[in-house]
């Protein structure tokens, strides 16, 4: 069981300034709309839920008397005493966690108990010298994730502004020789994909890092920037999920860490949709029938799969399959439910469960031509749930976990 906690932070205040390729390095904070999702009120977009977003990354570091005031009702709550070592504590926030204050008075505190202690993100820019690195550690720490982009010190001053990127890759060394490290990479096409990565792969199979997430660059609208009106970097182009899910593969053929994509893609076991595979598909058989029309909302990465298992299970052709233009359906929002063409939807719309969007407003645009559509959110997510670093899952848990998903989607369908 994990518990997760937050200790607040500002993105690029709190963690030593903005990357050149920060996400959120050209959002304004002072003029974002609520967003809206599941959990808003009937009548009002934006709720605390779907704020976050932006509250999680807007908010200074907390105090500590109110981090150990919500770290007690949480361990209270799953009765710490009788699981122990069955219970991994997060700490995480905003901004990079080791920029926080008081991160040494909370370590002591949560090593009281034992349970394993994961530091959340860390850039490695607020390693000054050795001995913060060797602190963290002696202090009983069990795992941390560290944002890597490369393990050339040049690299990370030029796109990290890192100014003591010496410093930080020796206390990623000391780090992955020393507890658990899971490291993540943002991969910018022409500047530390090929030789790069595979440089940075090499020091971190050497030093013993436990796992490496790589991330593909987003620099539009489409691919996620929810929060930008304009690329984080002018004129520069990106991998196609289809150049970045090679990347991935090579890497995890290469290297004996677990190696993990995002967008999703476990190259182990060829997910998401596992269930399209050839080899699977006799799994389908178990899917229940179809029984009503409706159109499905998808996003564009999303959709070729699931028009490949209607094409198997929809033997009537009772559903459409209709994608935007955002690659991540958790990313969906009202701007992309405006650029559906309504004469293609059935009375029935089925929407992401958990798009970016609020059920009444969507219920009114997919509506506004005057023929009242019943909005349904499907599933949460119908392949792969994307658990951080720990992508364990085994062939037969990620099929049962799409199965009993589609199933979930059938029922929508029906009722």
């Amino acid at each position: 069981m994990e518990i997760f906690t937050e200790v607040g932070g500002r993105a690029g205040i709190d963690c030593g300034g903005f990357c050149e390729f920060c996400f959120y390095k050209n959002v304004d904070f002072n003029n974002l709309k609520p967003i809206g999702c599941k959990n808003c009120n009937i009548n009002q977009i934006g709720c605390e839920y779907c704020q976050t977003i932006i509250h999680r990354v807007s908010v200074p570091f907390i105090p500590l008397s109110y981090y150990l005031e919500r770290l007690k009702e949480k361990m209270n709550e799953v009765n710490v005493d009788s699981l122990n070592k069955d219970i991994k504590l997060i700490v995480a926030g905003g901004a990079d966690v080791l920029n926080y204050p008081y991160l040494n008075e909370i370590i002591t505190t949560i090593k009281e108990v034992p349970i394993l202690l994961h530091l959340g993100y860390t850039s490695g820019k607020p390693i000054k010298n050795k001995n913060i690195a060797e602190k963290v550690i002696s202090s009983g720490v069990d795992m941390i994730s560290f944002s890597v982009f490369s393990t050339d010190p040049e690299m990370r001053r030029k796109w990290m502004h890192d100014e003591t990127s010496e410093e930080s890759i020796k206390g990623l060394k000391m780090f992955c020789e020393n507890i658990d490290l899971n490291a993540s990479a943002v991969v910018i096409p022409g500047v530390n994909d090929k030789e790069q990565i595979f440089e940075t792969c090499v020091d971190l199979e050497e030093w013993g890092a436990k796992s490496l997430t790589l991330r593909r660059f987003a620099n539009f609208k489409n691919q996620g920037l929810i929060l930008n009106n304009k690329p984080i970097i002018k004129g520069l182009n990106t991998h196609s999920y289809k150049e970045f899910k090679e990347l991935v593969q090579m890497i995890d053929n290469e290297f004996s860490f677990k190696v993990f994509g995002y967008p999703i893609y476990d190259p182990k076991n060829e997910s998401p949709f596992i269930i399209t595979k050839s080899e699977n598909k006799h799994y389908l058989d178990k899917l229940g029938v179809i029984k009503a029309e409706a159109s499905v909302i998808t996003s564009e990465l999303s959709a070729p799969y699931l028009k490949k298992i209607l094409e198997i299970i929809d033997r009537s052709n009772l559903i459409d399959i209709i994608s935007v233009d955002k690659e991540i359906a958790d990313l969906i929002t009202h701007e992309d439910l405006e650029s559906v063409k309504l004469s293609k939807l059935k009375r029935k719309v089925i929407i992401p469960g958990g798009a970016l969007i609020h059920d009444k407003y969507s219920e009114k645009l997919l509506s506004k031509d005057g023929k009242h559509r019943r909005i349904v959110r499907g599933p949460y997510v119908l392949s792969n749930p994307y658990n951080g670093e720990e992508f364990d899952n085994n062939k037969e848990e990620l099929i049962k976990y799409e199965l009993d998903a589609f199933n979930a989607l059938i029922d929508k369908i029906n009722h």
